[in-house]
């Protein structure tokens, strides 16, 4: 890995089902100078069903939308799904990662953590968040805190005393609803001070962190992600005295993924261009599973500075929009941002990606991106073909039990990950039914 991010580990609790914390880790050994990730690029999560597969990745879509969405407490939809999906046991949520950026000899090792809770006023609020640093190129090490908020106070924060006060002063009552990393924005762009005075230490750390964000996307049933858009064109276009560091880091990245998805109806014009492209790229991906397809068109309306775009399939005889097309074809399409995403850097977390994939196709995609892809793919699956690919890949197996218990697959001489699976080999595996036992239940 010569640069560029990398997710370690999760750490979730308190979301549906899970109450204690589980650990999902990709990188296991000390974090080196010789840090190669490349055989620990692809994470499969096995489980019965409710054993809290898709609340993993449901914490992975708070994370993401409590830092990257500005009003995301604030809005009353929020409240009414954070209500539903916090345990009922723990009424807390609590999420946290270790995440690292390498620059040539130089590694970065990060840690945040928030917790989210409800108020005296039966609102879901931010209870704790925390960002710390380290060194990498030391097991020895210890975490430094950047920042450190508790009950909406600021405990800690790197940085001047002088600047310690004023963000103190325009954050106030804010902490609680927003995360840091918002509060911290809105007060570097107010023009009433001047930017020599904010610690450009603290501005490349905020970065970094929100550039890790912005490289992940979440695929969950067929919800599209398009909130990233402006945000992410802010942080391009704006120099917040890192531009060197945002540039390097953006050269693993194309503009046409950066600025919108092929899933998005709505496309600024200046990037139309490029999302006809990318269109192009969807056909030939399409192609490979539906060798009549002729092409994609384009159906775009004019609204404002934007396109209004619907995607048609045209197969010679005879077109379809791609809401109607059929249910693998549709899932392919709508994957497909998330598999660009995985091949470029980003680190992307599907749930149930096997549904309505033929098994075939699944495996030859899981084998695409354990050979070629840059960034990192965690999915959830109840098909158990893959596990003979995933079984060459180090740390790609895990198994989630119905009492949150997570079990990595390790070598067992001549047995199999699917077949310890099947037999109720793995540690806590429910796998000891016989098909008599439904007798009774479901008919004579």
């Amino acid at each position: 890995m010569k640069k560029g991010l990398y997710l370690l580990n999760i750490t979730v609790s308190g979301v549906k089902n899970i109450k204690e914390e589980v650990r999902l880790n990709f990188y296991k050994k000390t974090i080196d100078k010789k840090f190669n990730p490349k055989k620990y690029r692809i994470k499969a999560i096995y489980g019965e069903n409710g054993s809290g597969k898709s609340a993993m990745i449901t914490a992975v879509k708070i994370f993401h939308d409590i830092t990257l969405q500005e009003n995301y407490l604030g809005e009353s939809k929020t409240q009414r799904f954070l209500d539903e999906i916090i345990n009922k046991t723990t009424h807390t949520f609590s999420f946290s990662c270790e995440y690292l950026y390498k620059t040539h000899d130089i590694i970065i090792v990060y840690k945040y953590a928030i917790r989210i809770g409800k108020s005296k006023n039966g609102v879901y609020e931010i209870q704790s968040e925390v960002l710390q640093t380290k060194n990498g190129s030391y097991s020895s090490n210890h975490y430094q805190t950047i920042f450190e908020i508790q009950s909406g106070e600021l405990i800690d924060i790197h940085c001047k005393k002088e600047e310690r006060k004023l963000i103190e002063k325009k954050s106030f009552n804010l902490l609680v609803s927003h995360a840091f990393i918002h509060s911290y924005a809105a007060i570097l762009n107010d023009d009433s001070t001047p930017s020599s005075f904010y610690s450009q230490e603290l501005i490349k750390h905020q970065l970094f962190f929100l550039l890790f964000c912005t490289q992940i996307k979440i695929y969950l049933g067929e919800e599209d992600q398009h909130e990233l858009y402006f945000l992410q064109k802010r942080l391009k276009e704006e120099d917040f005295g890192q531009q060197k560091f945002i540039d390097e880091f953006f050269e693993q990245r194309t503009t046409q993924d950066l600025f919108f998805n092929v899933n998005d109806k709505q496309i600024a014009k200046n990037y139309f261009a490029q999302y006809k492209e990318k269109v192009n790229r969807l056909t030939q991906f399409i192609r490979i599973f539906k060798s009549d397809l002729v092409s994609i068109d384009i159906d775009a309306k004019e609204n404002g500075e934007f396109y209004v775009c619907e995607l048609n399939l045209n197969y010679g005889d005879y077109v379809i929009n791609k809401e109607f097309e059929s249910t693998g074809i549709k899932k392919l399409i709508r994957l497909f941002d998330c598999f660009v995403s995985a091949s470029n850097g980003g680190i992307v977390f599907v749930d149930e990606m096997d549904s309505n994939l033929n098994d075939v196709y699944l495996c030859k995609l899981i084998e695409y991106f354990m050979y070629y892809g840059k960034g990192q793919l965690c999915f959830t699956t109840h098909n158990l073909d893959p596990m003979s690919i995933l079984k060459e890949n180090r740390n790609s197996i895990d198994f989630l039990s119905s009492d949150n218990h997570l079990v990595s697959w390790t070598a067992r001489g001549n047995a199999t990950p699917e077949n310890c699976y099947k037999n109720g080999m793995i540690e806590d595996s429910p796998f000891n039914i016989e098909a008599s036992d439904f007798v009774g239940i479901l008919g004579e």
